[in-house]
């Protein structure tokens, strides 16, 4: 009996003893190479990804940029595969650490990659579990490891600095959207089958992929954001330019704020710059003789920051008034410079599909069969209604020689 209750005794301690997982898949930190941002080229049928990783001794060490000469803060290299996995998986040839990408802030996408087909990226990113879908997506006109390789002011990882500077324009100017790779997917498999992307490029004739750019107060080049591309299903089809971007911005109502500037009242060579600190659109559709038509009626504050304008009573309702309508004029202007790019690249990049299947459900079962004939005779009619709601701590423009001679 006693040897029984011994072996039932080791039987139960087995039994614990294999339902207990442990940590029998860990992975200790200095197996990992962080990657900060993706890059994805073309070369002939092949892919080419490159990583941005994290040094981390560089990154903690030292103030500063160069953290106190510790070397580069971040390791760019680069993989080529038949697909985008492939390249990946190549990595294990020459990379001591596994790649990590949870922390993953952009991924670049080269022009040519984009004009493509994006498909398979969409596949890597919504099939695996370890890519992350929330990452920023940017297109760049030339060589996307390139932009990974440079340094840039005020952030050591500049993969980090790409994703804050694309979040702080789309907050501060409105102009260029903020997408990120599951918006991206939406956005294509909508109605209207296309999606917008910020640009990236380096300005300069050099680059700044090394720390030797910091022994100087000015960077020989710098990444910078610029246009936007046009998607049309998984494809790029063009650019637009800032003006065409903010005039669909404003269409699409994702200008949060913005800067305007526009001729004085009284002399339209000198200039006035007011702040959009408010803006809503709302978009009317009508149906008329089976064409649709829609209304575009945008309605905003704005506050004078700078003016150049002589002789001018700030304080007179009537100048104010002039104002307004000169701030009207020049959102109008870029809302239908927007469209006209839309229409001529024959994208609906702003979303009119998706209006016109919750506005006219029976009428879109036809139109669906082909809405880019549908959206290329669409027209709209663009009207904003524009409130000045400060002009600052002084009623006329700044000029010193009046301020001397009144005195």
């Amino acid at each position: 009996m006693k040897w029984e209750i011994t072996a039932l005794k080791i039987m139960l301690i087995l039994l614990c003893s294999a339902s207990l997982s442990g940590c029998w898949n860990r992975i200790e930190l200095d197996e990992l190479a962080i990657t900060s941002a993706t890059s994805i080229d073309r070369k002939g049928d092949d892919w080419v990804v490159s990583f941005q990783v994290v040094i981390p001794s560089s990154i903690s060490s030292g103030i500063g940029i160069t953290g106190g000469g510790a070397g580069a803060p971040i390791n760019v290299y680069s993989t080529v595969g038949k697909t985008i996995r492939d390249a990946n998986s190549k990595s294990f040839f020459e990379s001591p650490r596994k790649l990590y990408f949870a922390h993953n802030r952009v991924i670049i996408v080269s022009e040519e990659t984009a004009r493509r087909g994006m498909n398979p990226i969409f596949d890597v990113y919504l099939r695996n579990s370890d890519a992350r879908e929330t990452v920023n997506v940017l297109v760049t006109p030339g060589s996307s490891r390139k932009i990974l390789e440079q340094m840039m002011q005020l952030r050591k990882i500049s993969g980090d600095a790409i994703r804050e500077i694309n979040m702080l324009e789309a907050e501060e100017a409105s102009v260029l959207p903020v997408v990120k790779m599951y918006q991206l997917a939406m956005n294509l498999t909508s109605d209207s089958a296309s999606a917008l992307l910020p640009e990236v490029f380096i300005a300069g004739n050099s680059d700044a992929s090394s720390l030797k750019v910091f022994e100087s107060t000015t960077l020989p080049a710098k990444v910078k954001l610029g246009r936007v591309a046009v998607l049309k299903k998984d494809r790029m089809v063009g650019w637009l330019s800032r003006e065409e971007a903010l005039g669909v911005a404003f269409i699409k109502n994702d200008v949060k704020k913005t800067t305007l500037t526009f001729g004085c009242p009284n002399d339209s060579t000198k200039h006035v710059t007011a702040l959009l600190d408010t803006s809503r659109t709302k978009l009317i559709p009508t149906l008329k003789d089976g064409k649709i038509s829609v209304k575009v009626d945008i309605k905003g504050k704005t506050e004078l920051t700078q003016s150049d304008c002589s002789a001018v009573d700030y304080y007179k309702p009537e100048v104010i008034s002039e104002l307004e309508k000169a701030a009207e004029q020049d959102i109008i202007r870029y809302t239908e410079a927007g469209w006209k790019a839309v229409q001529r690249l024959n994208t609906d990049a702003v979303g009119f599909a998706d209006l016109a299947h919750r506005k006219y459900r029976k009428q879109w079962q036809t139109w669906k069969q082909d809405w880019d004939a549908v959206f290329s005779e669409i027209e709209i009619k663009v009207a904003a209604d524009i409130k000045m709601s400060n002009v600052g701590l002084a009623n006329q423009p700044i000029n010193m020689k009046k301020i001397q001679e009144s005195q």
